[in-house]
Parts: structure tokens; sequence; C-alpha cells
């Protein structure tokens, strides 16, 4: 019988995270408010190490305007009804954590959530942009002004911050501003596009401001991850047919739909999920795994001190651009991972050995139980996460249809918000076309609900003496 040398289990090998661009830190599936405790930490340059939310209490019990134990605890229990969520839906069935609703920087700086991961790092990798990439600081600079100037929403708000605010936090003193390169340089783009007009909105008081803006960076988290996915297997196939050369990670369309829209098998938001592309977003997301994993390696290699090719790579650019020395070097790491039976006789090239490697990864998680495997705990339901919300939703579950990729009223008025000019009105194309820069790709009677919604929220104007021209309205 042939002998052939067994690997170590791949869970604990193979690595889908570049610190140096296209996938920074690896997320976890949980509630929006924790995702952006992350990012305003990083922001504002803290790092909390208490994650006990009844210490916040316990300095709620000696603040000076509370005299007595009952107003603590009626005070406590208003608290949390209104300004914590619990994570009932959240990762990897644990038992639900209880996690601090951000409502003012103060919160986010004195406390770490529950599961807490390094989103911060994605910050960062959206604000960068440009070749060679650059970290935009003066963005950056005035989303921390912004977020310094913010006041307490009311005097209840203003007791649980002076409460916060007493709780020990390390202050790091300036956030690290090396560029992280994105995979979708668009994606970036579009969140500093995005991020400059929402700082300048001054019509939410500053606590909903500051969930506006928690939704606004889920959203193009979301996105990202999405649009990721989806260009990662069309590469890889563009590699494999040897055009790899042509290749350019773009913003796709994704198809979305209204809230209430029936989701028929004619329409394109229905299908996205499942039936885009050979295996659908979900199985994108799902290899994305894998393919990740091929470029953290193509990076590795690059970093190593014999290959003068510094920075995060691409597959097509390693094809086009790395030495044959390298591209031994980098195979060879690839097939390090699989057991000897599976390396082929005939082809040992950097395509193949790429290919090779997201097969063996799909096939190693696909073995476990679906309880267990990290690329749905931690990829397919990050997605749904980031697109779920208590108010702005810009992902949906059924039982009976599945997973679709939605707008609901609140997020389309925000979306709006976000697009018009506040000098004067902006023609519903021009609307349109801002949606699909963002990836958000609406049929025609998804256009005509969006427009009745609209209308319905009065922000349509419709002038009969322009030819029956609409109009977004400004605010």
């Amino acid at each position: 019988m042939a002998q052939h040398t067994r690997i170590p289990d791949l869970a604990d090998t193979v690595q889908r995270v570049t610190r140096e661009g296209f996938f920074p830190s690896s997320p976890a599936a949980v509630v929006r408010e924790a995702t952006f405790s992350d990012i305003l930490a990083e922001v504002l340059a803290t790092s909390p190490s208490e994650s006990d939310i009844t210490r916040l209490y316990e300095e709620l019990q000696s603040h000076p305007s509370v005299d007595n134990e009952d107003l603590a605890t009626q005070l406590w229990d208003i608290f949390l009804d209104t300004y914590t969520t619990s994570g009932q839906r959240g990762a990897r069935g644990k038992e639900a954590n209880r996690y601090l609703i951000p409502f003012h920087p103060a919160i986010a700086k004195h406390f770490k959530p529950q599961e807490s991961r390094n989103w911060g790092r994605w910050y960062r990798m959206l604000m960068t942009s440009g070749r060679p990439p650059q970290f935009n600081n003066d963005l950056h600079e005035q989303f921390v002004d912004r977020l310094d100037s913010l006041n307490p929403s009311n005097l209840f708000e203003e007791v649980i911050v002076n409460a916060a605010e007493n709780i020990e936090t390390e202050e790091i003193g300036e956030i690290e501003t090396q560029p992280i390169r994105p995979y979708i340089e668009a994606c970036a783009l579009r969140f500093q596009e995005d991020l400059r007009h929402w700082l300048d909105d001054t019509y939410e008081s500053p606590s909903q401001w500051l969930q506006s803006t928690r939704d606004l960076i889920c959203f193009h988290f979301m996105m990202y991850f999405v649009q990721l996915s989806v260009n990662l297997r069309l590469e890889f196939e563009a590699v494999q047919e040897g055009e790899a050369e042509n290749f350019d990670p773009t913003m796709r369309p994704i198809h979305f739909g209204l809230w209430d829209e029936r989701a028929t098998q004619d329409r394109g938001f229905a299908n996205e999920w499942w039936e885009r592309g050979p295996r659908g977003v979900e199985g994108d997301v799902y290899d994305s795994w894998g393919r990740l994993a091929v470029m953290h390696i193509l990076t590795e290699t690059a970093t190593e001190s014999s290959f003068d090719i510094q920075g995060a790579w691409t597959l097509s650019e390693a094809m086009d651009a790395y030495e044959p020395a390298a591209k031994a070097h980098a195979v060879e790491k690839m097939y390090s991972y699989l057991d000897t039976d599976l390396h082929p006789r005939d082809r040992r090239d950097l395509a193949a050995a790429a290919q090779l490697l997201v097969q063996a990864v799909r096939k190693h998680y696909e073995s476990k139980s679906e309880s267990n495997q990290t690329p749905i705990s931690m990829g397919i339901n990050v997605v749904r996460q980031l697109g779920s919300g208590q108010d702005r939703r810009f992902f949906r579950s059924q039982q009976r249809i599945g997973k679709t990729f939605r707008l609901n009223r609140s997020s389309l008025r925000f979306f709006a918000r976000l697009f018009h000019d506040p000098e004067e009105d902006s023609h519903i194309e021009e609307f349109w076309r801002y949606l699909r820069r963002r990836g958000i790709a609406l049929d025609s009677r998804s256009e005509n609900e969006a427009l009745e919604e609209l209308g319905k929220m009065g922000m349509i104007d419709r002038q009969s003496d322009s030819g029956g021209a609409v109009y977004v309205r400004s605010i």
C-alpha cells in the first residue's frame, strides 16, 4: 500500500488573514453594536479591557445625582432596556451575551464588547486607497473631531457617560496609520465618500447620528466581504483560464430587493444568494476562506528576505510578477498543507496549487457538522449579522424563501440622505447610479417600488414643467 504523510488539521494551520491587506483580521458574527464598539475604540486610539457591564452599575450607584439604591436600580433597569441589546443571534451557538449600545463614544472607549474582534483594521483598510496605498488621514481626523464634539443627547445619557468615564481604559495616543491595502479599491473609495458626506450631517441628535454611523460602516463592511468573495472567485477562474492579466477586482452589481417585495423566481434578488455563479454568493463567501489562504501564502512569500517583493499580493499579480523561484516557493508552501497523495505528478505550477488548496479547504470544512464549519460561523453568518439590524436592514432571512439582499424603508431613506445634494434636488437616475456604485443593483420593478416608498416619505419631487422629471428632494 502506498505511504503518504498526513498533514496537521487544516483548521489549525491554514490562515485567511493577511495583515498587510485584503482581509486584515478575522471577524465573528456578532451584533452590530459590538462591531461598532471595536471600530470606535480603534478610531479613538483606545484599548479598553473592561467587558463586565455590571462595572457600569457600580459606578452609577456612586454617581452624585443617584442618592439611593432604589433610584440606582430603577435607572439601571431603564438603561438595560434602552441602551443594551442581546446577542440572541450571535456567534457559534453560545449563550446570548448582552452588549452595550455605543450611544456615545465614551462607551466604546471604556468597554470592550463580548466576542471582541479587531474590526478597527477593517476601518483602516477602507480608509486606504491609491497607488501606492495611502491612509486617508485628513478624513480620519475629521471623523475623530466629530466624535470628540458629540455630547450626550439627554440628562440620562449624561449620567451614564459620567459613570463610564470613571472606568479605566488605556489611551494608545494615536491610531496606527500604516496603510492596509483593500482588495477592491472601489469599496474603499465609496466608503470614504459616504463617511465624508455623513460627517456634515447635523440633523440628528448626537446618539442618533452615532447609530446611523454604525449602520453606514456595517453596510460597507458587509458589501466589502461580499464583493471580496465574488471577485476572488472571478479572479481564480480567470487564472485557471489563462487570463490573469485581464482581471481587475471591481465593484460588481449585487441584486437587492425592497423589503416587502415578493421574492419570485423571476427576480434577480431572489436568486442572488443561491444561484449567482456556480455556488451562489453563499458559496463564494464559503470558498473565500481557501482563496484568502492562497493570498496569505503569496504575501507570506513576499515578506521573506530572499525575495524583494514586499506587500500584499493577489493571485493574478503573483502569476504576472513573481519570479520563478518565488512562484516555486509559494507552490511548495501550498502543497505543504495537502496530503502527499494529493500532490499532482504532472503539474506543479502556481495556478494548479492554488486551485488544489481551495478545494482541500472546502472539503475539509464540509466534512464537519454544519455547526462546526468555520466558513459558515465566521463567514456566511458574518455577512448576515452585518446586514441585520433593529432599524436599517440590508439582508433578510425567511424560512421558505431563504436569504436575500434587501433594503427596508429606513435603509432606503438613509441612502437617499447620503446621496442628496443639500443645496439642490438631484434627479432620480443619479440616485440609481449612486446605489449601483455601491454594489446595490435594483431592477426596474424594485426601482418603481423604491420610488413609491421615497414618495411616501416625502423625498420625491415630480416637476411637470420638466417633462415629468423626478427628483430626490433635499432635506
